[in-house]
């Protein structure tokens, strides 16, 4: 998905007991904590999905990205601060930010596998409005770039504008004001990787 904020259209799957699913088509608004647990796995797609997303990110660490999982490894969360991405005050994208996120080409350009959500903090220089509104202007700035990376196809990302509210440090000084002023990219499994683990879909009614 390309230029969407809060307004998400994204797709929620209905997980069946056995290894069936339904998806649903959707028009839905849900906090980046729901985004990252939907979809649900299977158990019978687990071993499949957890061995994909290990060699996505090594391959991701190969960049020397700071990477993380979460949900037992079915998803990959990757920090980068904002100075790595845009100069002071700026919602332009470094001339050299392209080819930082070039290695995030092997996800973008296969949105039937992958979701991906990008939140873009800030410290809390500034009131609510300058915060959220640079926040925003910057997750969508990456967002336009994944979506160059892709070949200006299509892309199943998901920008979020945080603004101030998730510091990760105090903001009383200069090293911690830095360190919340960042990107953090999650990329989940989609289902189109549940269909490859031998999940089969359930036709709607």
């Amino acid at each position: 998905m390309k230029r969407l904020t809060k307004a998400l259209i994204i797709s929620l799957a209905a997980i069946m007991p056995s290894s069936v699913f339904a998806q649903t088509d959707d028009v839905l608004e849900m906090s980046i904590d729901d985004n990252i647990a939907t979809p649900e796995m299977p158990r019978k797609a687990r071993p499949y999905v957890v061995a994909a997303m290990d060699q996505l990110r090594r391959h991701m660490l190969k960049s020397k990205f700071a990477v993380e999982s979460l949900r037992d490894g079915e998803v990959i969360e990757i920090t980068i601060p904002c100075a790595d991405l845009f100069a002071p005050g700026s919602v332009e994208l470094k001339s050299d930010a392209a080819e930082l996120l070039r290695p995030f080409g092997v996800v973008v350009r296969e949105p039937q596998k992958y979701k991906m959500l990008v939140a873009v903090h800030t410290d809390d220089t500034g009131d609510d409005r300058y915060s959220d509104s640079i926040s925003a202007a910057r997750a969508n700035a990456i967002d336009d770039c994944l979506w160059q990376i892709a070949g200006e196809r299509d892309t199943n990302v998901i920008p979020y504008g945080i603004g101030k509210d998730e510091p990760r440090e105090s903001n009383a000084t200069r090293v911690g004001r830095a360190h919340n002023r960042r990107a953090e990219i999650f990329i989940i499994p989609d289902y189109g990787m549940l269909e490859m683990a031998g999940v089969k879909r359930r036709k709607n009614d």
